[in-house]
């Protein structure tokens, strides 16, 4: 078992009403009464905020928010738990990295968190050096899209992502590692792929990545209204070279 990301303040549960505006969702409270609490995902969210879903969310103290409640945890019918807030990836893999969950970036040193690098100057999600002083470059992707036990990424067509994966790939040949990590929040997904029936291009350049040494794997979570742990690696899947046409 991997270290634990505990919720600080017990999460309340609630139930979805509806997801709109990409940002924002009403809920019914146990007490029976409507409330809109911030829904922190900015993907399509598919199969994740089907209405009548028992949800989870956390409260906040900032008397300035619009919306005291975030939005955290999601079930599915099939009773799979989903952890809808992309903003709790980061966090369970910097404790995974440093507990040594993933055999292959085990042992990376001075890691940190959201460092500008690349000619574009954007920002890298972890940043290490490995047991041979080579820097590591992580960019981590949150997965929710299920199809029985498989996961996609991204859930809608993405160049923000695709983007991501040419810098990776600048690093790669600038004599650095570049790791695309994938943390899987859903509990039914077994192994990851990319969504090439969604974003192609995305697939296709999944493709070229791994061609010039950019590395892919997958993270999977125990998901509870308590706490989340990273667990395990899981299989990400290689896109055939057809996925573009």
């Amino acid at each position: 078992m991997g270290l634990t990301m505990k919720f600080i303040k017990v999460l309340e549960p609630a139930t979805l009403t509806k997801r709109y505006q990409r940002f924002l969702a009403d809920v019914e409270t146990a007490d029976g009464s409507a409330s809109t609490i911030h829904c922190p995902n900015t993907g399509a969210m598919t199969g994740c905020a089907e209405p009548g879903m028992r949800v989870w969310m956390s409260a906040s103290d900032n008397p300035k928010r619009k919306y005291r409640y975030t939005w955290e945890l999601a079930q599915s019918s099939a009773g799979h738990m989903i952890c809808v807030n992309t903003q709790q990836a980061n966090k369970i893999v910097g404790e995974a990295l440093a507990d040594g969950v993933i055999p292959q970036l085990e042992g990376l040193h001075e890691l940190q968190a959201e460092q500008k690098y690349g000619y574009d100057n954007r920002r890298i999600d972890w940043l290490g050096l490995d047991k041979h002083a080579q820097k590591v470059f992580i960019e981590v992707k949150s997965v929710t899209l299920a199809e029985h036990n498989q996961g996609y990424f991204p859930d809608t067509v993405s160049q923000r992502a695709t983007q991501h994966l040419r810098s990776l790939m600048d690093m790669v040949n600038d004599g650095h590692r570049a790791v695309v990590l994938y943390v899987v929040l859903h509990s039914a997904i077994e192994q990851v792929t990319a969504a090439s029936q969604l974003d192609p291009n995305y697939a296709q350049m999944c493709i070229e990545a791994a061609k010039v040494g950019v590395e892919f794997y997958a993270l999977g979570c125990h998901i509870s209204p308590s706490e989340i742990t990273a667990t395990t690696t899981l299989p990400v899947i290689p896109v055939s070279s057809s996925a573009k046409s």
